[in-house]
């Protein structure tokens, strides 16, 4: 899979890189908000103690910086994704027009915003080539 990034996306993966020592697949730049997307296992790292790299990045790029755990599965990057929301159901179907779609159901206790769905969909598209969400 091939990402195409323009100049400013890799200003910023340059920066944080620098900054939390934490790899990165992707950048979105959402208005005034970052997505980083950081490799398998760095959420940690790419946080920082207390959230430290989060606060010195926010304050060096006067941004909103939200950061995603990359997985090689669909249905476990939307784990990630949608934490600490919890999945009843949650698995990869193909409509009769050959289309993938994951269809997703959260447990009674969890839920999520059109806004984030809507950013999940973004990313399930790009990064493994499905074509919907669809909330039961």
């Amino acid at each position: 899979m091939a990402i195409r990034l323009t100049t400013e996306q890799i200003q910023y993966i340059g920066l944080f890189e620098t900054i939390t020592r934490a790899g990165v697949r992707d950048c979105i730049i959402d208005g005034d908000k970052i997505i980083f997307v950081v490799n398998e296992g760095e959420m940690g790292k790419a946080i920082g103690k207390n959230g430290v790299n989060i606060k010195n990045l926010e304050k060096i790029l006067n941004k909103k910086i939200e950061i995603v755990q990359y997985a090689d599965d669909p249905i476990q990057f939307l784990l990630y994704f949608f934490r600490p929301a919890e999945f009843k159901e949650a698995y990869v179907a193909e409509r009769n027009d050959g289309k993938k779609i994951i269809k997703l159901s959260f447990n009674s206790k969890s839920s999520a915003s059109k806004s984030k769905v809507n950013k999940a969909k973004m990313f399930v598209k790009k990064y493994y080539n499905i074509d919907d969400i669809q909330l039961n």
